[in-house]
């Protein structure tokens, strides 16, 4: 008898959303999804499953309706991870054929589609200094960093020189840099060039295939290579008006820069040559003088105070 009652319903609502901030998602990383399911007649399908499916048709999860409104049934966020492998991908949500409160549901499914893309990698640098002497030997800090915080699996990092030749490559460190997520360092001894120049180098995190693909990031930046020293230029910052030392004032002999110490006094170390000196701080005017060097000298920057004008300033 109970069967002459059953009758059979039409879904006519099916909608899987995925809660993704983009269509484009890294591999191995986790996805929301939520599903709604509506049909005709109305009815209470709580306890139901909706079956998620991959590309080749092996269930992925089952999301269990748990709230029905009184017309839609929804269920609660599910999470998965995405596929290892990089590429465009079309999964299916399936509520399959089932009875409820005598009613005969047929199977119903949805398609949603999503490309999974490599982990992307960020190179940084830093403690670059600012001229190194031609030939001589320094060294630089590098930082990756995964875009999903990956931990480094035999990451590597090659620096290159401004004709592409590869100078370096070293192993990435297996802890993150202090009071950073997930960014991974190296450092590495370099060598300046011999000619006297501003060079563009680079520092190049290569492509990996390993379990979770990351793809290849590169980072320019700047060495300037200079003469061996000949003079020691030495500025001293004076407040006028106080005649008292200026500590911190910035001091530029360019490319070379430097900062006064406690007593106001710096030293730059400079080949033979003619040189516009700069000095600035807070709250002063800048100072500048133009200076032939041809021997150890120091030079006494006067620096006036930058004060607001006063409205007697301004009318008289």
């Amino acid at each position: 008898m109970a069967a002459e009652n059953t009758m059979t319903a039409k879904v006519d609502e099916y909608r899987i959303e995925l809660q993704l901030l983009n269509n484009e998602v890294d591999t191995g990383t986790d996805i929301t999804l939520k599903g709604k399911l509506s049909c005709s007649p109305i009815a209470d399908l709580s306890g139901t499953t909706l079956q998620i499916e991959d590309q080749d048709g092996a269930l992925v999860e089952s999301i269990e309706l748990t709230e029905f409104d009184g017309e839609t049934n929804e269920t609660g966020e599910c999470i998965v991870k995405t596929p290892h492998q990089p590429g465009a991908y079309t999964w299916l949500a399936v509520c399959p054929a089932h009875e409820s409160a005598g009613i005969s549901f047929e199977e119903v499914s949805t398609s949603f589609s999503f490309t999974v893309k490599p982990h992307s990698m960020r190179v940084v640098v830093w403690d670059t200094p600012l001229t190194i002497e031609c030939g001589k030997q320094f060294s630089i800090k590098f930082g990756v960093k995964c875009s999903s915080e990956c931990r480094p699996d035999a990451w590597v990092l090659a620096v290159s020189d401004h004709d592409g030749n590869e100078l370096a490559r070293t192993t990435l460190s297996d802890d993150p840099w202090p009071d950073t997520a997930a960014l991974y360092h190296a450092e590495v001894e370099l060598t300046a060039p011999d000619t006297v120049g501003l060079y563009a180098w680079e520092a190049r995190a290569p492509a990996t295939d390993l379990k979770i693909p990351h793809t290849q990031c590169a980072t320019p930046f700047n060495v300037r290579a200079v003469a061996t020293p000949e003079c020691v230029l030495t500025v001293e910052a004076i407040d006028r008006e106080n005649q008292t030392p200026v500590e911190g004032a910035r001091v530029v002999v360019h490319p070379y820069r430097t900062f006064t110490d406690a007593r106001g006094l710096a030293e730059v170390r400079v080949p033979k040559g003619e040189y516009k000196l700069f000095v600035s701080g807070k709250n002063y005017f800048p100072f500048r003088s133009d200076n032939e060097v041809k021997t150890d000298m120091k030079i006494r920057a006067e620096l006036t105070v930058d004060r607001e004008l006063t409205d007697a300033d301004i009318y008289t």
